[in-house]
């Protein structure tokens, strides 16, 4: 096996990270934000001893992780999702597609939704089938309506991984991409995003997460932001892309998209932190919702 099919093997560090941060939140908040109760189930050994045990939370979050606070981006673009989730299937949109999936827990949990969706999962191989192996460990039957397609869309288009798995793009279709676009190259990016809105049906629309400029982020938080990056970059993932907040409504528009909901990185805490006590919002990780004109 070469050294590249051996990465696309291998599960992710971040998905792991961010299905932990779900389940100490749960945990922790009083209200949660976001109520995710099969993110436990989804950790590796190491980060559930770190959930299930008190002193080992503490030490692990609170002391080792302090200086990192980006944990309250995980679980506020998890809300923002199934928020726009909700939403589309109200509107009698039938097809969620997660890019990244990473180790999402939305069709285990959300039957209500599963009733009127079908879901596509993407993600790398290795990722997709520890994700399987940990839903059997724990039980968790796969639930009825999910479709697991493995790619990497750094070598393969979205509409190609897609058309594999029985996407019918003549029907209007959401798309969840969060936790990726700062792990691909700008040129990634925009084919993704010009993918959805030329080559799926009318209607469809994609919300997504991205990484601010430094020079866009504020000054006392530029410090948070580089140690957030080395974080990631020595696990093997480094940050690729980012933008400047002010350009985001301008490059989707350029990519196709007419209806933007666009929640810059100073406006999301303002929006999710009411009523959450010590929730801090990082301010360089910006939100999307762009849809492409109805048919």
């Amino acid at each position: 096996m070469s050294s590249a099919d051996s990465a696309l093997m291998r599960p992710s560090k971040t998905a792991n990270f961010a299905a932990a941060v779900r389940a100490v939140h749960l945990r922790r908040a009083s209200p949660p934000l976001f109520v995710d109760d099969l993110a436990e189930s989804m950790c590796g050994p190491f980060w559930r001893r770190v959930v299930s045990n008190r002193v080992l939370s503490w030490l692990v979050i609170d002391v080792l992780l302090r200086r990192l606070p980006t944990s309250p981006v995980v679980f506020t673009r998890a809300r923002y999702g199934e928020d726009h989730a909700e939403a589309a299937a109200e509107q009698g949109v039938d097809q969620y597609v997660i890019v990244g999936a990473g180790y999402e827990t939305i069709a285990m949990r959300r039957k209500d939704l599963m009733a009127r969706l079908t879901v596509f999962e993407l993600d790398l191989a290795g990722t997709q089938e520890t994700k399987r192996r940990r839903m059997r460990e724990a039980g968790i039957p796969e639930p009825e309506g999910v479709r697991y397609v493995a790619a990497d869309l750094n070598t393969e288009s979205l509409h190609g991984a897609l058309e594999r798995a029985g996407f019918d793009a003549t029907r209007p279709a959401l798309f969840s991409w969060f936790g990726v676009t700062y792990y691909l190259g700008r040129g990634a990016i925009r084919e993704t995003l010009e993918s959805i809105a030329t080559r799926m049906a009318p209607g469809s629309s994609v919300m997504f997460d991205y990484l601010a400029d430094a020079d866009s982020t504020p000054a006392e938080a530029r410090g948070l932001r580089e140690r957030a990056a080395g974080f990631v970059a020595r696990r093997g993932e480094p940050w690729i892309s980012s933008f400047d907040p002010d350009e985001v409504p301008d490059f989707l528009v350029e990519c196709g998209y007419s209806k933007i909901e666009h929640l810059e990185p100073s406006q999301v805490g303002t929006r999710y932190s009411t009523g959450q006590p010590g929730l801090v919002y990082p301010p360089f990780f910006g939100l999307c919702h762009a849809a492409t004109e109805p048919g």
